[in-house]
This record gives structure tokens, C-alpha cells and sequence, in this order.
């Protein structure tokens, strides 16, 4: 699937609280974090990447975190949220670096997720990282597979 960034026509809205009734308060140690994404004509053609992570001192190398991801269905109603825990570091290039150390965020990867304008992305976290995120739009060049 070809992907490109969106534009400026899709940009989050704040989480209205009356859609998030339903779910859960984070548990000690945990923060909820809620997006809601623009009213789109085709869902279908986008995705929202959430960068799980937080902000550390690094060197030039290319850093990640790991951790599990898990989709939970809300009991009642099923809707599905996320819940994250075991983040730890994970793999990193190896390279020897010269520059010091820099902050940057370093995130889980691998965590693209079905964009829906009706309800909302419901993630609980563990204290102390944040979630970002970008809408990823799907471009109108569809392309053939060659047979082989």
C-alpha cells in the first residue's frame, strides 16, 4: 500500500469527554490517552501511527523501545482499547558515535492502527511516556503487481 503524510486537512480534535465515558480510568502507574481524528470521507484510506515513547538522552545511533501492545475489548459495549506495558529499550544501530549525547523521542515501533473518525484511540500507558502520533493518508496511484 502506497502511503504518504496528510496534509494540513487532517489534523486531530480535542477528545470530547462524552465519548470516552465508557472507558475505564487508568490504573495506578497508568495514564489514559485519547485521540480523536477528523470526520473523513473514506476512513478506509488512512491510518493513524501511534509513536509510543518518551524523550531520552541518546547517541547517534538509531534507538527504539519495545514493548507489548495489546487490543483489549471493552466489556458491554466492545469498543477496543490499547493497553501498553513491558516498554523496555530495544534494538539500536551500533555505530561509533563522536557527537555527545542528544535528547530525542524514542518510540515503540510498529504500531500503525485503523483510523476511525467515530470513536476514539483509547490507550493506557505507563507513567512517565507520552503518545504522539501521525495520520498517514493513503495516495490515489494504485499500482499493478507484475506476475512472475
Amino acid at each position: 500500500m502506497a502511503v504518504a503524510l496528510a496534509g494540513s486537512s487532517l489534523y486531530a480534535e480535542p477528545a470530547k469527554k462524552d465519548n470516552i465515558h465508557m472507558f475505564p480510568q487508568a490504573e495506578e502507574g497508568f495514564v489514559r490517552h485519547v485521540i480523536e481524528v477528523p470526520k473523513t470521507d473514506n476512513d478506509y484510506e488512512h491510518k493513524v501511527e501511534l509513536l509510543i515513547g518518551k524523550v531520552m538522552l541518546v547517541d547517534c545511533n538509531k534507538h527504539s523501545l519495545m514493548g507489548k501492545v495489546e487490543s483489549v475489548t471493552l466489556k458491554g459495549w466492545g469498543y477496543k482499547y490499547l493497553e501498553v506495558t513491558d516498554i523496555q529499550s530495544g534494538p539500536s544501530t551500533l555505530m561509533a558515535c563522536k557527537e555527545p549525547k542528544t535528547e530525542k523521542f524514542i518510540s515503540i515501533r510498529d504500531t500503525l492502527r485503523r483510523y476511525n473518525s467515530r470513536f476514539p484511540i483509547v490507550a493506557y500507558v505507563p507513567e512517565g511516556y507520552e503518545v504522539r502520533y501521525r495520520i498517514w493518508s493513503a495516495d490515489d496511484n494504485i499500482q499493478q503487481a507484475t506476475q512472475r
